[in-house]
């Protein structure tokens, strides 16, 4: 056998063992072409010395075709495979011992970013980003305020902003005194970050005024204090001046799991070529909120990564780091839906036209919009968007995450085998004016019949249709179909008119539905009337698919209150649903009486809030921005009135703001509508009217 012997390059990674650099470690005829083989040079002197070798072949590292036969040839093969494997390992080694540091690195840095994010100075703090005119904003713990700080503010808390020209001017109207931290740091952020053993000492004072350097984007870098608790900071974004409102003592932060991320993989470390703009340019590009804001782009950064070429734009951050805005096909799927950030640190050129920086994947993280309501984030230009997928850096739930958290309270969904023959049986069939209503039952498990009425237009065939649940009422069913006293709450019946064919079932325990939960929970059929009722739910819409006057591609949900957030959770788990419309049907757990959770705890709604999660909002293992992206990016109405008792619209608000961005960036914001109408736990009729509009445009385009 001939033999040609190569000590191969390190290669590209040194801390990932490609499986390339494992072939090569192979002994090959020397007729193969390249025939490579790696020696531990020193042991093979040795050899070659003890056989006459010519020493300028070992030293130079290469034996160019220099045959050998017989013995000699399978004694130089065998100890070279042994060297190549004593060599082999001890590079593994190095390696091992690179890669766990490398790790360490990473994982500490991943830290350190959940970290910033709950610390007094991070976005979790930020009570409110409110932007200011030359007229009097009130602040502080009144729900009616424009700017309300949440429930956790105490309730006469009271202070009034404004802004002239640089200067945000602040004014108490309670007993809560101001105070001024005055720094000389670079920005506000900073100064909050300084000592707070001083705080205590600073003179109160009745009002204050933040002067703000010049600008299109600048901070203030003092920071005003409110009742010794509150830190008050004058912004200037895009020429507009805002005040943001950090709360260092936070609930939002008390509760803040902390990050989750990827499985660390060096591979997406990679090196890529900064080249930056000559001048930096001032674009408009939409933010999280739907707006279109500007933003400062510095260069453009090229890099390969899996065989593909890659160039995205770059944006400006800080002094010390540029900020990459990018959306990959992770997104959505793992990572946040809108975007990723990822920032490399600025190199130093020394006056060349491009330099070269290392992009790490592994460090890339969530928007602040993925965590704080108040926040504004850039979402990635049309350049920076990839379909392939880097599946490093920041986690995000995906919507089966979400559903399994879901059923953690709820208990979990049937399994497909629990379902069985709908065998409806038909009861009385009255013609109404323009449609018909009919009595029916329908088996949701076996030994459970679902009470219901269908009201099915006259003369359609394969219409849109409606699932149309009730609220808190003892009529249960009858009152969406019209038997009830009140107009605003008979949806079924306005629908009816409008075409659709509609079904309203009984929620378990109202109306003609009698069902034994404690029995339900000891035979382990369901943990929680919730889960009873979306499986009653998801049978009702199995029902709707059989009948042959119904379009089973355009079926949505329809409820108001109990039936609300029915609506929403029927949705997340039967994608058949194409529309969901939710009238005083939820805000976030957090907000609901102050973080109260008892009204859901009975064997109605889900009893484990209170026997495994102990009534606290921050061990629920889900909220409802969870229960809405589950719906994404399916259709979603949301009547929120401004006075609703037992949904707070801040929570509301809250939720949605998390919301909101994943439409956004999937060019599909006009399938995701609110309404705030100055009522209580109502539903006025313009806002019926909308929303009915809004079914119109899923349903019948």
């Amino acid at each position: 056998m001939d033999t040609e012997l190569y000590a191969p390059p390190n290669p590209i990674y040194p801390d990932r063992l490609a499986l390339s650099s494992l072939r090569e470690l192979a002994v090959l005829p020397a007729s193969t072409e390249p025939a490579k083989f790696a020696v531990c040079r020193k042991s093979y002197s040795c050899f070659a010395a003890s056989r006459g070798i010519d020493q300028k072949l070992v030293r130079s590292g290469l034996l160019k075709r220099d045959r050998f036969r017989g013995l000699d040839g399978f004694l130089l093969t065998c100890i070279s495979l042994l060297f190549c494997l004593e060599a082999l390992l001890q590079r593994t080694d190095a390696q091992s011992l690179d890669a766990r540091t490398y790790e360490m690195d990473t994982t500490q840095w991943q830290r350190a970013n959940s970290d910033r994010l709950k610390s007094p100075t991070g976005w979790l703090a930020l009570a409110a980003h409110l932007w200011l005119d030359h007229h009097w904003m009130d602040i502080g713990g009144d729900p009616s305020f424009p700017g309300h700080l949440g429930s956790d503010a105490p309730s006469d808390l009271h202070v009034q902003a404004m802004t002239i020209e640089n200067e945000v001017r602040v004014r108490t109207r309670s007993q809560h005194t101001l105070k001024m931290q005055q720094s000389t740091r670079a920005n506000s952020a900073d100064a909050i970050a300084e000592s707070e053993s001083s705080i205590r000492d600073l003179p109160a004072m009745e009002s204050a005024s933040l002067k703000l350097p010049l600008g299109l984007d600048a901070d203030c870098p003092d920071v005003l204090i409110l009742a010794d608790r509150y830190r008050l900071q004058a912004v200037r974004r895009n020429g507009r001046v805002a005040l943001r409102v950090r709360d260092p003592e936070s609930s939002t932060i008390q509760e803040f799991p902390g990050k989750f991320w990827f499985p660390i993989d060096a591979y997406y470390r990679v090196s890529a070529t900064f080249t930056p703009y000559p001048e930096s340019k001032w674009v408009t590009q939409a933010n999280s909120k739907g707006e279109q804001a500007g933003v400062e782009q510095v260069g453009e950064i090229a890099f390969e990564l899996d065989g593909l070429s890659v160039q995205w734009i770059v944006q400006a951050e800080s002094d010390d780091e540029h900020l990459i805005v990018f959306r990959d096909a992770m997104c959505g799927q793992g990572a946040y839906p809108a975007c990723r950030f990822l920032n490399f640190s600025v190199p130093d050129l020394h006056g060349k036209a491009e330099g070269t920086v290392q992009l790490d994947f592994n460090r890339s993280y969530n928007p602040p919009c993925a965590f704080s309501p108040h926040t504004l984030c850039p979402l990635p230009p049309d350049s920076n968007k990839v379909n392939f997928a880097i599946p490093v850096g920041e986690r995000y739930a995906t919507r089966n995450e979400r559903l399994q958290r879901m059923q953690k309270v709820m208990g979990k969904l049937p399994e497909p085998s629990r379902i069985v023959p709908l065998d409806v049986e038909w009861g009385e069939r009255k013609s109404m004016d323009g449609y018909d209503r009919i009595h029916l039952t329908y088996a949701s498990e076996a030994g459970d019949r679902v009470p219901a009425w269908l009201l099915i237009p006259h003369g359609v065939q394969r219409a849109p249709a409606m699932l149309c649940l009730h609220q808190t009422i003892a009529i249960g069913k009858d009152e969406p179909v019209g038997l009830g006293e009140q107009e605003s709450k008979r949806q079924a019946l306005h629908l009816v008119r409008r075409g659709y064919v509609c079904l309203a079932p009984d929620y378990p325990s109202f109306g003609e539905y009698r069902f034994d939960f404690q029995r339900a929970f000891l035979e382990g059929r369901f943990e929680s009337g919730t889960m009873k009722s979306i499986w009653n739910n998801m049978r009702a819409v199995d029902l709707l698919c059989s009948l042959p006057e119904v379009d089973a591609e355009r079926i949505g949900v329809i409820g108001h209150s109990l039936g609300g957030h029915n609506s929403l959770f029927t949705a997340a788990f039967d994608s058949r649903l194409k529309v969901a419309v939710t009238s005083c049907g939820f805000c976030s757990f957090r907000k609901y009486y102050g973080g109260n959770l008892k009204g859901w705890t009975s064997d109605r709604y889900m009893p484990k809030i209170a026997s495994v999660y102990q009534n606290d909002p921050q061990r629920v293992p889900f909220d409802f921005d969870d229960v809405l992206i589950s719906i994404f990016p399916r259709a979603i109405y949301v009547m929120a009135p401004l006075h609703d008792a037992n949904f707070d619209v801040t929570g509301v608000k809250d939720v949605l703001a998390k919301v909101e961005p994943v439409y956004e960036q999937a060019n599909a914001r006009e399938k995701l509508k609110a309404a705030f109408p100055d009522a209580a736990h109502e539903w006025p009729a313009d806002q019926r009217d909308a929303a009915y509009a809004f079914i119109d445009a899923i349903l019948k385009r």
